[in-house]
């Protein structure tokens, strides 16, 4: 049985087979008995886009109370549902994006 992890483009949290390439959080919203989410969607207002591997950290899904791992598919599903790229393990697309935003000029 597939956990109940997997974001759509659409913002909804379903349980399906698909691998994502991308990891995020939306806060604590998962009970980590059952491995199972919780009644809320979301805890915090920074929804994150991670990558899946950074410096060799790895993460045991829905294992304790802290954030609850959400896979995507790819990076457009993730900007599709609402998360932005995390500032530690994903830098520059974060940096472009808050570029984007506020219409600085790229660097050359």
């Amino acid at each position: 049985m597939h956990l109940q992890n997997r974001v759509t483009p659409f913002g909804e949290i379903v349980a399906i087979s698909q691998r994502g390439v991308f990891t995020g959080n939306r806060g604590i919203i998962h009970d980590p008995a059952t491995k199972t989410l919780l009644n809320r969607r979301w805890a915090t207002k920074a929804w994150l886009v991670c990558s899946c591997e950074y410096k060799g950290r790895r993460r045991a899904v829905m294992a304790g109370r802290s954030w609850t791992e959400l896979f995507f598919l790819d990076e457009a599903v993730a900007l599709a549902a609402g998360h932005r790229p995390c500032f530690l393990c994903r830098r520059k697309a974060a940096e472009d994006r808050s570029r984007s935003q506020t219409n600085e000029p790229h660097d050359s």
